[in-house]
Parts: C-alpha cells; structure tokens; sequence
C-alpha cells in the first residue's frame, strides 16, 4: 500500500473519529472518568475514539503497526511502518468543557514522519500534511495551503509554551522569564497537537514544550515544516515510546528558540 492511500485514509479516519469525540463532548457529564495519575485523566471517550481509529487502520493497513496514547504500554513494534495517534490530544480541556482538543493522526515509516492529519472537531477544521507536498486546511468544503508567520523577532511573537501539569519543571519558569525579558506574548492552551497545527497556520508564531510524547508531536510537526517553518528534530534518540522536547515555530525565530529548549545554539 502506497504512502498517498494512507494520506487519504490517515484524513477520512481523522475526520470520522473527530465526530466521535464530538458526541462524546456534548455528553461528557455523563463519561466515567479515571486518573492515570497526577492530572492525567482517561475517560470511555478516548479509549473508545482510539478503538475506531486502530479498527479502521487494521482493517486498511493489516500490516502496519499502531501506537496509541492509550494503550502505548503494550507497544512492542518497530517505526518500520506505525501509526501514531493520540485519539484526544487535550483530554483535561474536553472534560472540562473547554473547546479546544483534537484527534491527531501520524504515519511513520522507516523513523520518518510521512503523513499527519490533525482535526478540530470543534471548528470543524482538518489540518493535513504529506512530506513533500505542503501543509493545508480543509473547511467547509474549501481547502487552502498553509504557511507560517513571517515573524522573525521575539518582541513581537505570539508563542505557545506547553507544560507538564504532571510534575514540576522548573526549567519552565526559566523560558517563561526569557521570553518575557524579550517582550513574547504567550499563550499555552492545553493541546500541543493542534497548538503546532495553529503555528502551521499562521495563528500562532511557536509552540515549545520540554516533554512531549510522539502522539501530540508527529503530525503538528509535519505541518509546521510541510508549511514552510522550522520542526526541530524529533524524537530522540530513545525513540517513539518517549517523551523529548518539541519546537516548531517561524524560521525566523529558530536561532532564538533552539537554544532556549535544546540548551545549544542551532
């Protein structure tokens, strides 16, 4: 099977769990809620939004590997060719009825992201990227191609800086003081995934967080670079099962950024 036919499906199954998640959101006061541990919540939406998501790729791509948020644990399998998925990126916001959460989609071959696809449920809004032929957004039955800002100081970026809620970092006051000292706006709004789809889009200038895990990065950072920025490289060397940092951003704002997430000049 051909990298364009999971473009394709890696879009349709994207949108079709997205309206899932939706259903789930209009009835969330009814979902049984579990903490995997200090502010890390599951709920019968995701685990049941993965299940179609993992269904609908077995039944296409036999084959293929999967590796989603909420059975990552039992992951045993190679990036020869792997699905990677968080099947709602943002679950602290959806419970609480915050509209801002998405269903993220990426397909790995050969330890290189090949296709992501990200949806807004809530906006209707389907980011989707394949290497080498751009970025876009589908809306409303109108599709335009995406490109970053242009912006190329921090004194005048709006920039997203991620944190872990689930234990403290304080590495975080540090960047958070630099760009303050250098005159950012910032922003963090709960979901890495579509904050980098934003950044893609030109809503955002950056999105920066230490400790991200392969299903909220892949797919955002796909776009950021398919739409002319700057994806920092990602994961690390300890592989997909890990968290590492992740930065997409303008290019013009690369030098500035690198070094403070990676600690070293670009």
């Amino acid at each position: 099977m051909s990298i364009i036919a999971r473009y394709v499906a890696a879009r349709q199954i994207a949108v079709k769990a997205g309206r899932l998640a939706r259903d789930f959101f209009v009835q969330r006061a009814t979902l049984a809620v579990e903490a995997k541990g200090r502010q890390d919540f599951v709920s019968h939406a995701d685990r049941t939004v993965e299940q179609l998501i993992r269904g609908e790729i077995d039944r296409e791509f036999p084959g293929d590997e999967f590796l989603g948020e909420e059975t990552a644990a039992s992951f045993g399998g190679s990036d020869a060719r792997v699905w990677v998925v968080d099947p709602i990126d943002g679950t602290h916001n959806f419970l609480r009825g915050a509209r801002y959460y998405c269903v993220s989609i990426a397909y790995v071959e050969r330890g290189r992201c090949e296709v992501g696809a990200i949806f807004d449920p809530e906006h209707d809004e389907l980011f989707h990227a394949r290497r080498g032929h751009g970025a876009w957004l589908e809306q409303a039955g109108t599709e335009r191609r995406l490109r970053v800002s242009d912006c190329a100081s921090l004194a005048s970026a709006f920039v997203c800086l991620g944190h872990h809620d689930r234990r403290p970092e304080p590495r975080y006051i540090e960047i958070r003081q630099a760009l303050m000292d250098r005159g950012a706006a910032m922003r963090n709004m709960g979901a890495g995934a579509l904050q980098l789809a934003h950044v893609a889009a030109d809503r955002y200038d950056a999105f920066m967080e230490l400790s991200l895990n392969a299903w909220d990065a892949l797919a955002g950072l796909l776009l950021v670079e398919e739409a002319g920025g700057y994806a920092a490289p990602f994961p690390g060397p300890e592989g997909l099962r890990w968290p590492g940092p992740a930065l997409g951003c303008a290019k013009g704002l690369a030098a500035e950024l690198v070094p403070l997430v990676f600690g070293q000049e670009l």
